[in-house]
């Protein structure tokens, strides 16, 4: 029998816990929102993989949609007013095959570009239209029917006594969600698989040749790493290991590593290192060729600075044609 205090199996501190459960989802909320700043600020000398967008967004969505009971002052609560708690649930259940979804582009992408080769490819609109939209249609398939349970049967709309969020508590909708974050995951294991086979061979290749590999494997760790921590949260949080306090825990600090894994690169932390560097006196500006002309406007004087820093090295995370 797990030990229950103020209602809760959470252990003998169930405030504790949940304290450090919703700070490290708001530690993620802040370096996830810094992310897409910089990704809607910052230009990049090749477009980035459309799922990536998708990645971080659905990642900083989730972050809000946990901490909802919190924000509202409801997280001791075992049993939170209805409205709260059926809002949660629905973006909760609609949210995260989403983002598994997303997950699976983002690698099938990638591995899709690297059996390409080094040619560019191009990106139809409406293609990158349809990879950014499948997430949030696959959402719906499961926010939707959510909502109408959650609706005629209210009694459905619970907060179990070991979880830190509410659910919509249907046998029939569990196991339909539990099936498809089951296929996508293995999909993905899959994919995964795949690109780094076709990395070594490509590597082998080129090593054979005598010619240097255009692939860049900083990429392929990024994206490594964060497929394995993916599955190791799902596995966690799932019902196969039984702890379902130290899996959400993991699952939860799997957000915040996000934004570490796709924002610890040199172009992002580039970007604002040179923002701050672009405000040192002028004279040290002018000395360090930041400024050439004084007859430029500061648009103009800007656009030159961002072109000195594309060229200068700045690292531009590249997979034949894609970056991430």
């Amino acid at each position: 029998m797990p030990l229950v205090v103020d209602g809760f199996a959470l252990g003998s501190h169930p405030r504790a816990i949940q304290i450090v459960w919703f700070s490290l989802l708001i530690v993620a909320q802040a370096g996830l929102a810094l992310l897409l700043l910089t990704y809607y600020l910052s230009k990049s000398e090749q477009p980035r993989i459309p799922s990536l967008y998708n990645v971080v967004f659905l990642s900083f969505l989730e972050s809000i949609v946990y901490v909802i009971l919190f924000y509202t002052g409801q997280y001791m609560n075992t049993d939170p007013p209805y409205i709260q708690c059926f809002l949660q649930a629905v973006l909760k259940h609609g949210l995260d095959p989403a983002f598994i979804v997303s997950s699976l582009l983002l690698v099938s992408e990638t591995w899709l570009n690297t059996l390409q080769g080094p040619k560019k490819s191009s990106r139809p609109i409406i293609r990158q239209v349809t990879l950014l939209a499948l997430p949030y249609f696959n959402a719906l398939l499961f926010a939707i029917p959510a909502a109408v349970l959650g609706l005629r049967f209210r009694e459905k709309v619970v907060r179990g006594p070991h979880s830190f969020f509410c659910t919509i508590q249907d046998n029939l909708f569990g196991n339909l969600l539990t099936l498809e974050v089951s296929v996508m995951a293995a999909a993905t294991l899959v994919c995964q698989v795949g690109l780094l086979i076709t990395v070594r061979k490509r590597r082998e290749a080129s090593r054979s040749l005598g010619v240097t590999s255009s692939l860049d494997l900083s990429q392929i760790v990024r994206i490594s790493i964060f497929n394995l921590w993916e599955l190791i949260g799902l596995v966690l949080s799932s019902k196969i290991t039984g702890d379902a306090v130290g899996g959400s825990l993991i699952g939860t600090s799997f957000l915040a590593t996000v934004c570490i894994i796709f924002g610890a690169k040199r172009d992002i932390l580039g970007y604002w290192g040179s923002k701050c560097r672009f405000r040192g006196p002028k004279k040290l500006r002018e000395k360090s060729g930041l400024v050439t002309n004084r007859g430029l406007s500061k648009s103009a004087i800007q656009d030159d600075v961002d072109k000195r820093i594309s060229d200068s090295g700045v690292e531009t995370v590249t997979l034949v044609g894609s970056t991430v």
